[in-house]
């Protein structure tokens, strides 16, 4: 078994339920204008970067987890994937692993153009894992583009306004599921 894949947690004493770490590719950029002001009582740690694959974000994750102690972490990935529900359901499964039994998760879900590759079984996984563990919340980010709530011109990127209202649908998700479970 490799590092990547051992089953390890990280120590620590106890998780500061006013630190939220943001971890994720592009979108997650794009919220930064916006969720900061959003979570006003909270110290916001952002770890992001265009283009970033799962990988690249479960490595971050790890280097940001020596370093904080987040009650709440919210992860953008899965967007700059490739399209195997298998490869991205473990993916899934090892980040879950990373973290401690009470932090609480957000992971927006996947929308993206289909010159990207076919994302639906990579949001099966994240609803299926969320059915499993508590501590994940998915946001039904694919199902806001679908209807037309917010639009993407580009077919992965909103506006200012869809970014804003990504941070909103984040920052209730935070306020209402992850104050509302139990803090070690």
């Amino acid at each position: 078994m490799s590092d990547s894949d051992a089953p390890s947690r990280p120590v620590r004493a106890h998780a500061d339920p006013a630190h939220v770490l943001i971890v994720g590719d592009s979108i997650a950029v794009g919220m930064r204008p916006f969720l900061p002001e959003m979570l006003t009582d909270r110290e916001v740690t952002y770890d992001t970067v265009a283009g970033r694959t799962t990988p690249q974000g479960m490595r971050a994750l790890r280097f940001e987890l020596t370093r904080v102690a987040p009650h709440t972490v919210v992860i953008n990935l899965g967007t700059n994937d490739g399209s195997h529900a298998g490869i991205f359901a473990n993916r899934v499964r090892r980040t879950l692993r990373r973290l401690a039994p009470d932090t609480c998760i957000v992971w927006p879900a996947i929308s993206r153009a289909p010159r990207k590759g076919e994302y639906r079984g990579l949001n099966r996984v994240l609803r299926a894992a969320a059915r499993r563990d508590a501590r994940l919340i998915v946001i039904p980010w694919d199902r806001m583009v679908a209807k037309g709530t917010v639009a993407l011109a580009d077919g992965v990127h909103p506006d200012a306004y869809g970014y804003r209202y990504l941070s909103h649908v984040t920052a209730a998700a935070i306020q209402r599921g992850c104050d509302a479970a139990p803090t070690g």
